[in-house]
């Protein structure tokens, strides 16, 4: 064998193409040559940004005597986990059973058939070869006791899979989700924002949840901590202040030290979320990190085809190591003082730029203080003090591209992931409601139109977008989440183009992806029960099944399917046990709990400037659990039928009943939010 790595697309695998492990490629053929030779394998699963992957590669998978162990007595199989998040997840449930904990890199020792015997995430050059070593020598002397443990796998992953099914169904009741709050508020750092503990990840379906929950509840504690949270990640660390988006999470309780990698799929999620924050609460804080953040993509992460990459790494070279953590975005203090920024104090103590604020010799920069602060410590206003941070900003931009023969950009993972850039085209309508005047919504159907001709083919939507070619068959949340975008476009435009072929994808979801109990599988190419996946859980991204819940039941409300709406509904009863001993790990399914504790209403505009003033409405009112949806032209769907005239008018329905219609935007306001 050889290293095979070169042959593909991805660039994590072609990170690992020199390397002198004879890693291969993913297949089933593979597979039988294993089983036919009798050669366990080794499976090692990452991704470009990954950090520890990075480390681990430079240790153990670039070392000669660790290739040497590896290549005589393995099969050595490298995943990329954001092209297969099906053998990812298989992978990862099995060293949660073995270990109680995963992440990446993740690396495994497989049966030829590939039932996972073995496992964990990061190990040292010297860990790996005593793994390595001892398990070869018990394949060789007693390989019934590793079928022995690979059977007993093999049942502990199917148990997972019906204990995600198992549960005591119900509807949720508005006394239900004060239950939920009270252990999850017992982890909240009411002064940092966020949890409590470190690393904290910015999870913006929490903190969405969070925020709908307090406005619907009137619950001003809860509202107050997610605003809390909103300001403190936008001036921390790991919110890049020079070139913008957020990092993937902070090291630290302060959300000061970021690990520095950069994923479409936080800031996709969390202009939506801070978008939702400026509606109820007009911070202009929240208005320039959303548009920062888009900047952002649009300047870093827009690829030639339209479409938005999928990462950009935490590493890149310096004068000082030939790969560095956070090299790109650190400064030497000297560094700082040679751009001759004014008020050169006041950007210290603002950027906390002291003596033992350093990180490992370096300086993040971070904000300490709102900006009221700063125009306090200047004796000027906040306009004046915006000005000069914008001054700062421009100034220290200019010296990172200054030095990018030196610290060049780190690298860009060009993979176009279908998911990724659905939550963006969310995220993008979302800010348009917000900051309708700054061309969001062009941005939004500009990019879902881009993925419907990239990826979708005859109502079969593919995974990634890579090389000019759409690759891989799609999975439950690859085609629910497109399903939702093609909802916020409708939304957003009235367009009902978008609504047939959001019908089409949701009758594909029924065939490929079948019902097992009330959740779909992730992906139906399994050859084995024991290698089902129900994504359930909530985590950085919302689960598959949440997303397709989310889903069924928009659209089975715009175009009149009960059953779907049913299947929805059912999905999220039957969570309701689940959520009680952990809501974090359940809050996108929570938001349709909210539905069910505080119903569900559609907003109704029709008439001559119907799109205008729904706009408007939904500019300066946000009242989470109303879909608003507008004509300005006669329809055939249940919710315009017979109700497009020559006079703007107002309805609002719950139920599929609604109130009497108005013409007076005072009164609908009062009916709206009675």
């Amino acid at each position: 064998m050889k290293n095979e790595l070169h042959q593909s697309g991805s660039l994590y695998l072609k990170q690992h193409a020199n390397n002198p492990v004879h890693w291969q490629l993913w297949s089933e053929e593979l597979l039988a040559q294993a089983a036919q030779e009798q050669r366990l394998l080794v499976v090692s699963i990452g991704y470009s940004s990954c950090h520890w992957c990075h480390v681990m590669e430079e240790e153990s998978f670039e070392d000669a005597e660790v290739a040497a162990l590896m290549n005589t007595h393995f099969t050595s199989i490298k995943i990329d986990r954001e092209e297969r998040p099906d053998l990812d997840a298989r992978f990862m449930s099995a060293v949660q059973l073995m270990t109680g904990q995963g992440g990446w890199p993740l690396n495994c020792i497989a049966l030829p058939d590939g039932t996972p015997v073995w496992g964990g995430t990061y190990f040292s050059k010297a860990d790996w070869m005593a793994a390595l070593s001892q398990i070869a020598q018990m394949w060789q002397e007693t390989p019934e006791r590793v079928e022995a443990y690979a059977t007993q796998m093999r049942e502990g992953l199917l148990d997972m899979v019906q204990v995600s099914k198992s549960g005591t169904p119900g509807s949720f009741v508005a006394s239900d989700l004060e239950d939920v709050l009270i252990p999850w508020m017992r982890g909240w750092d009411e002064r940092n924002g966020g949890l409590t503990h470190a690393p904290k990840f910015p999870m913006p379906s929490n903190y969405s949840y969070l925020l709908q929950h307090g406005i619907l509840s009137q619950n001003d504690k809860t509202c107050s901590f997610v605003y809390t949270t909103l300001q403190k990640m936008a001036l921390g660390g790991i919110n890049d202040f020079v070139h913008g988006g957020f990092t993937r999470y902070a090291t630290d309780r302060f959300w000061k030290v970021p690990h520095f990698e950069k994923m479409l799929y936080d800031n996709a999620q969390l202009i939506g979320l801070y978008a939702k924050a400026y509606r109820t609460n007009p911070q202009e804080l929240y208005a320039q990190t959303l548009a920062h953040t888009v900047n952002w993509l649009q300047k870093e992460m827009k690829l030639d085809s339209g479409l938005y990459a999928a990462a950009l790494d935490a590493d890149s070279p310096t004068p000082e190591n030939g790969r560095e953590e956070g090299g790109y975005y650190t400064w030497h203090k000297r560094e700082l003082e040679a751009m001759a920024l004014p008020h050169f104090e006041a950007f210290k103590w603002y950027f906390d730029i002291s003596e033992h604020s350093a990180w490992e010799g370096k300086f993040i920069l971070h904000r300490t203080q709102p900006i009221k602060q700063l125009a306090e410590r200047l004796n000027s206003d906040s306009a004046a003090a915006n000005t000069l941070l914008l001054q700062w900003q421009q100034a220290v931009a200019k010296a990172s591209n200054d030095r990018i023969q030196t610290h060049p950009k780190p690298l860009r993972d060009p993979k176009a992931l279908t998911c990724w850039n659905a939550l963006l085209v969310v995220g993008l309508c979302e800010a348009h409601r917000a900051l309708p005047e700054n061309g969001y919504d062009a941005a939004a159907i500009s990019l879902l139109e881009t993925l419907l001709q990239r990826v979708w083919r005859d109502g079969q939507v593919a995974h990634q977008y890579l090389n000019h070619t759409a690759q891989g068959e799609g999975f439950l949340d690859d085609y629910s989440s497109l399903g939702q975008a093609l909802i916020a476009g409708f939304l957003l435009t009235g367009n009902q183009v978008y609504l047939a072929q959001a019908t089409t994808i949701a009758q594909r979801i029924e065939s490929l992806f079948p019902l097992e109990g009330a959740f779909r599988v992730y992906t139906n190419d399994v050859a084995a029960s024991w290698q089902k996946q129900l994504e359930i859980e909530d985590n950085v991204i919302p689960s598959a099944n949440s997303i397709w819940a989310h889903f069924f039941q928009s659209l089975g409300t715009l175009v009149n399917r009960s059953d779907w709406k049913d299947q929805a509904q059912q999905a999220t009863r039957s969570v309701h046990s689940k959520v009680f001993k952990y809501g974090p790990n359940f809050s996108n399914w929570l938001e349709l709990g909210l539905l069910q504790a505080f119903g569900a209403k559609e907003l109704v505009v029709t008439g001559p400037g119907a799109k205008a003033a729904a706009e408007e409405l939904q500019r300066t009112n946000y009242q989470p659990g109303t879909m608003v949806l507008f004509s300005e032209e006669s329809s055939e769907l249940v919710h315009f039928k017979g109700r497009v005239g020559d006079t703007l008018t107002y309805y609002l329905c719950s139920n599929a009943t609604c109130q009497l219609p108005t013409t007076q935007r005072e009164k609908l306001l009062q009916q709206w939010k009675a």
